[in-house]
């Protein structure tokens, strides 16, 4: 769980479950009151959905993060001794030297592509 994907799941649990407990003890003793009203009209309950509708927001994002691979653009789950492995291999690959014969090697195929020679 050494991955950028695993450490935003650390981060939305560490989250979720404080906020859920928030709202679990604020309704049972219905404290969560507004308590400047305009007009005379109070929506007690506002806040409390409010509340829930980001509780199954995020609830939604960690179910995506976790059992899908919608979020691997952005959040990579692969550990941070394989992307480093992987990046320094991608390094070797794009060295200054062979960077001469690559491009003259792209150069022939766009001339030939152009023109349809040889």
């Amino acid at each position: 769980m050494n991955s950028p994907a695993g450490r935003l799941e650390r981060i939305l649990l560490g989250i979720l479950l404080p906020l859920f407990f928030l709202i679990c003890i604020s309704l049972i003793e219905d404290e969560l009151l507004v308590k400047e009203c305009s007009n005379g009209y109070c929506n007690n309950y506002l806040i409390s959905l409010i509340l829930i509708g980001i509780i199954i927001l995020l609830c939604g994002l960690l179910f995506v993060l976790k059992y899908t691979n919608m979020l691997d653009e952005w959040f990579s789950k692969e550990s941070d001794e394989e992307m480093r492995s992987r990046l320094e291999q991608e390094y070797l690959e794009l060295d200054v030297s062979n960077l001469n014969s690559k491009w003259a090697k792209m150069e022939i195929k766009h001339l030939e592509n152009k023109h349809g020679e040889e």
